[in-house]
């Protein structure tokens, strides 16, 4: 670990200096997770508002895009992560996902779950009974679209 000023200066310039501080501020905003690494791995990762789809910047000036990790402020005891989204669905709270699974959220006007996903600017969405069937339903759809994907590219 750096001991002088300048050493601390440069680290914190570096990939790790950088992690060990985004991980840091999360901690410090009430971010609860199970596997740190995983979460920035994804943070990363992600180029575009799991809500929205709008492509995300890590800029701070133009906040409207600006990546950042949504999280549910009641969960204090388990895992609270909601999404990587734009700054503008994360301020604006349209990420109500109770679920702890990206695009699958709870919706308390029809008692229901729901999957919900933006592909190729056109939004995919179905209700389901339980939360199980939502997220059982997000995999099979992804993996689909993963596949006619792979398929439109060859």
């Amino acid at each position: 670990m750096p001991h002088t000023k300048e050493e601390k200066a440069a680290y914190r310039q570096t990939p790790a200096g950088q992690k060990l501080r985004r991980i840091s501020s999360w901690k410090y905003q009430g971010i609860i997770c199970d596997d740190w690494n995983a979460l920035h791995e994804r943070f990363m990762s992600t180029t575009h508002c799991e809500k929205c789809d709008v492509l995300l910047t890590i800029d701070r000036r133009n906040t409207r895009t600006t990546k950042c990790v949504d999280h549910d402020h009641d969960i204090k005891d388990r895992e609270n992560i909601r999404g990587v989204l734009c700054n503008a669905c994360n301020i604006n709270d349209n990420c109500k996902n109770t679920s702890g699974v990206p695009n699958v959220s709870y919706d308390k006007r029809y008692d229901r779950w729901r999957y919900q996903k933006i592909v190729n600017r056109v939004r995919h969405c179905k209700t389901f009974e339980t939360k199980e069937e939502a997220i059982c339903y997000k995999y099979e759809y992804e993996c689909c679209q993963s596949i006619i994907e792979k398929d439109s590219r060859s």
